[in-house]
């Protein structure tokens, strides 16, 4: 076993992408621009993003026991990230996502796999979180999430949670324990506002902080993020981008550059958010949830372009 500095507990998949000129009518056929199959899954996504940085992380979770399972533990290994507790499940199937892009939006249709390749309660180490710095997860598998977030609270770990829309839709009577444990919580906007209903972001944030979550930090999209305290808000705008190719991935990044920045560098959180949000500008502007993920050398060199303040 290994230690590392941050764990990442959750999903990986297969992403099949199609660039496709418009989003399909019902009934309509339609001829894709292009067809690829890249690695993905919104944790390991999260993880890839600290790994090419130069952070030390592992993923915790299971793939299954078949040439795609294969596939993704090897590019794990390629890109730096600690396999010791990514577990092949036999007689189980890796989750195949499907992606669609067009003009540069997505449209994802998850496998029901991601519910039933997962973890056990028994493949969850103890002593790996403990002698880590930072547990994030997105809560989709419940049971396994709650047990390991309760690990990480008895080890003083910092706790990070990824919200979205669809685990948000499970309302907040059902996340709650394990929301409330969180050290800082970064939903996309339609996480937010499904699980506080809320109309708008502020009002979301407002709400979350209000019940005791420290630190909340919205991702906006094309507008960036907005952070939130129980001391002050503020939107921290995205980088302008010309031409945008897939906006897959784009979470993920900035939440792994984030923690990257926050939790190892130890930069202050508007710092650490305009970092992320270089990040994932350059991710945008290519095709695949990982392959425009920056190391630190061109990251920095990019922020030096577009935001020169950044090194005041």
């Amino acid at each position: 076993m290994n230690q590392v500095d941050i764990i990442g507990l959750g999903e990986i998949v297969l992403d099949w992408v199609a660039e496709i000129p418009h989003f399909p009518q019902p009934d309509e056929k339609i001829d894709a621009k292009s067809e690829n199959y890249f690695p993905g899954g919104v944790t390991a996504n999260y993880l890839v993003a600290i790994g090419r940085l130069g952070g030390s992380c592992g993923f915790l979770g299971a793939v299954g026991d078949d040439s795609y399972g294969n596939f993704l533990i090897n590019d794990l290994i390629n890109e730096n990230i600690d396999i010791s507790f990514t577990i092949k499940k036999k007689s189980m199937i890796t989750p195949v996502n499907f992606i669609f892009i067009a003009n540069g939006e997505k449209s994802i249709i998850q496998s029901p796999h991601m519910q039933s390749t997962k973890l056990d309660i028994h493949d969850v180490d103890e002593d790996y979180i403990a002698n880590s710095k930072v547990l994030h997860t997105t809560l989709i598998h419940s049971d396994i999430s709650n047990f390991a977030i309760k690990i990480a609270k008895r080890h003083n770990i910092k706790v990070s949670i990824d919200l979205e829309s669809q685990i948000a839709k499970r309302g907040w009577n059902n996340l709650k324990e394990m929301l409330l444990m969180a050290d800082v919580l970064i939903p996309n906007k339609e996480g937010a506002k499904t699980i506080t209903k809320q109309n708008n972001p502020e009002n979301s944030a407002k709400v979350l902080v209000k019940k005791g979550i420290p630190i909340v930090i919205i991702t906006l999209g094309s507008q960036g993020v907005l952070v939130t305290t129980s001391d002050f808000q503020k939107r921290i705008p995205a980088y302008h981008i010309k031409k945008i190719v897939d906006t897959t991935g784009a979470g993920d990044t900035f939440n792994g550059a984030f923690s990257f920045a926050y939790w190892i560098k130890g930069w202050d959180l508007e710092r650490a958010c305009k970092f992320a949000n270089g990040a994932a500008s350059l991710k945008i502007q290519k095709l695949g949830a990982r392959t425009g993920m920056p190391d630190e050398k061109k990251l920095l060199d990019y922020l030096k372009l577009v935001d020169p303040n950044f090194f005041d």
